[in-house]
């Protein structure tokens, strides 16, 4: 998406300062501050498993420059603390952390308590989701899964959920419903 912006929008492609998923932009907005995790610089691809760094081979073949990144910090960590404008508004206490945020596949892996290599949790609704947890680091040459730092992976120890996404199984499940029984 941003390659396309590059492409097609330059104008409004050089106006950017940082890039961020929603969590990020929420929290910007309660802290303050720009930041991102780990977790969600690989939801965008932007994480070397490898390297356990930012891939500079991605930015690097899209010339994006990696000033766009906001500060990265541990999933589980001080995102920064509500400001005082913020916490008026919505009636919270100033300086009350922002501790934790996530995607949607990960947060649900970790409310099912799936967290360590082997285990899986499958959601299905819209969409049909099977994710897993492993310690290694692999990916699929078909591209038919995706690989994320999984919440709780560090420098340490890799924890990576490995997701596979299926498109409309909300309406299989209605067809099978309504034909099968």
């Amino acid at each position: 998406k941003l390659k396309w912006v590059k492409d097609n929008e330059p104008e409004v492609f050089a106006k950017i300062d940082k890039i961020m998923l929603p969590g990020d932009y929420i929290a910007m907005k309660l802290t303050g501050q720009a930041t991102t995790t780990v977790s969600g610089l690989s939801e965008g691809m932007f994480w070397d498993f490898k390297n356990n760094a930012l891939s500079k081979m991605l930015m690097e073949h899209y010339g994006f420059s990696e000033d766009v990144i906001p500060e990265i910090r541990p999933t589980f960590s001080n995102q920064g603390e509500v400001t005082q404008a913020i916490a008026q508004e919505l009636g919270l206490a100033p300086g009350t952390k922002v501790s934790y945020r996530g995607g949607d596949q990960p947060n649900n892996a970790l409310s099912l308590n799936v967290l360590n290599p082997g285990e899986v949790a499958t959601t299905a609704g819209t969409s049909g989701v099977v994710y897993g947890v492993s310690d290694e680091i692999k990916y699929d040459e078909f591209s038919r899964v995706n690989t994320f730092a999984h919440v709780n992976h560090s420098n340490k120890q890799n924890r990576l959920g490995v997701l596979l996404c299926i498109n409309g199984t909300g309406i299989l499940d209605s067809w099978m419903n309504k034909n099968v029984g």
